[in-house]
Formats: C-alpha cells, structure tokens, sequence
C-alpha cells in the first residue's frame, strides 16, 4: 500500500479551515502505531456500547472509541 509523506506540507492543503480535532483525527489515522493498535482493538471482543482500549491508549493517543458490535 502506498502511503503519503506525512512530513511533506502539502499533503495537508486539504485541512487548511479545519478544526483541531479534525485535523488530529487525520494524524492519527496516517499514524502506523495507532493503526495497528486499533486493529488489535477491532479483532477483541468488546460488549456493544462499552469502551474499548484502556486507560493507556487513551493517554498514549488521546482517543477512545465506543464498540460497534
């Protein structure tokens, strides 16, 4: 899979009048770690509504998600 330069400004023009948290949720999703870490997070068996992650991966990334199932 090719993957931008994420160092390379002009990959981001297309974030020039968004929010704070927009533009972090585009860091993180381009963020190797954080996607192999939410993959673990997807493949666990978490009750429908219930948070996933830990309190960890809340600090390490800022994000916690609700489960989907």
């Amino acid at each position: 899979m090719s993957r931008s330069d994420w160092t390379d400004p002009a990959q981001y023009e297309h974030m020039r009048g968004h929010e704070a948290d927009e533009f972090a949720a585009e860091y993180l999703i381009r963020n190797d770690d954080f996607a192999a870490e939410c993959g673990r997070l997807a493949s666990s068996a978490i009750a429908p509504g219930k948070l996933a992650g830990s309190p960890d991966f809340a600090a390490r990334w800022g994000a916690r998600f609700h489960s989907c199932r």
